[in-house]
C-alpha cells in the first residue's frame, strides 16, 4: 500500500491552497448548476405530459425495460461509493487504493453503458424508436405516446453523453494520479472529478423514478 503526502500546487493568482480548493470547488457547482437547470427542464416536461396524457404516458413506460433501469441503479449507486473511496483515499495519500477505486468506477461506468446500449437495441427491435422512420412506431396513432418516447431518449441519451464524458475523465485522471508525486501537487483535482460523477449518479436518481416507476 502505497502512501504519500497529500498536496496542492499553489497558482500564483490565490492567496493559500483553501481559497485554491474553494474557488475550483465553486467553479464546479457553478457548471453543475447550469446542468441542473438543463436537466430540469426535462423532467418538467416529462411530468407535464404525466399529468395530461397519462395513458399516452402509461402505454410508454410498459415497453421500458425496468429491470435495467433498475440495475443500472444499483450500478451508479455502487460506482458513486467507490468514488467516495477514492475521495478519501486521496486525502490520507492512499495513492494506490484511490487509482484502484477510480478505475473500478469507470467500470462500472462503462457497464451501465452496456446496458443502456442494449435496452436502446430492444427499444429499436421493438418498435419504440419514433425518430426512426423506417420504422413504424408501435404507438403511432397517439402523439402524446410519441412525445413521450422522444423525450424519454432525449434525457436518457443526454445522460449517457454526460457518463461517457465521466468514464473519460476517471481513466485520464487515473492514468495521471498512478504517477508518482500527483498527490503532493494535484489532489484537489480527484474531488473536482469526483463531484462531476457525483451529479452524473444523482440525475440518474431522478431519471429511474421520472421515467421507469411514475408512469407505472
Amino acid at each position: 500500500m502505497s502512501t504519500t503526502t497529500v498536496g496542492i500546487k499553489l497558482e500564483e493568482q490565490f492567496e493559500s491552497e483553501q481559497q485554491q480548493r474553494e474557488t475550483a470547488k465553486l467553479g464546479m457547482w457553478t457548471f453543475l448548476a447550469t446542468e441542473l437547470l438543463l436537466f430540469s427542464g426535462m423532467f418538467i416536461s416529462a411530468l407535464v405530459i404525466r399529468t395530461l396524457h397519462p395513458d399516452s404516458v402509461t402505454a410508454v413506460a410498459l415497453h421500458l425495460k425496468f429491470w435495467i433501469g433498475a440495475t443500472n441503479t444499483a450500478v451508479l449507486i455502487l460506482s458513486s461509493f467507490c468514488m467516495s473511496v477514492a475521495i478519501e483515499s486521496s486525502r490520507l495519500g492512499l495513492q494506490r487504493i484511490m487509482v484502484r477505486a477510480m478505475l473500478l468506477t469507470a467500470a462500472l461506468g462503462v457497464l451501465f453503458m452496456c446496458l443502456k446500449g442494449y435496452e436502446y437495441y430492444r427499444d429499436y427491435v421493438e418498435h419504440m424508436t419514433p425518430f426512426l422512420h423506417w420504422r413504424r412506431y408501435e404507438l403511432v396513432g397517439d402523439p402524446a405516446s410519441r412525445l413521450f418516447t422522444d423525450l424519454y431518449f432525449i434525457i436518457t441519451g443526454l445522460h449517457a453523453i454526460h457518463l461517457t464524458i465521466g468514464i473519460g475523465l476517471m481513466l485520464v485522471m487515473s492514468w495521471l494520479a498512478s504517477r508518482a508525486g500527483f498527490l503532493q501537487k494535484h489532489q484537489n483535482r480527484i474531488e473536482i472529478v469526483g463531484l462531476y460523477w457525483h451529479f452524473i449518479d444523482l440525475i440518474w436518481m431522478i431519471v429511474f423514478p421520472t421515467l421507469y416507476l411514475l408512469n407505472r
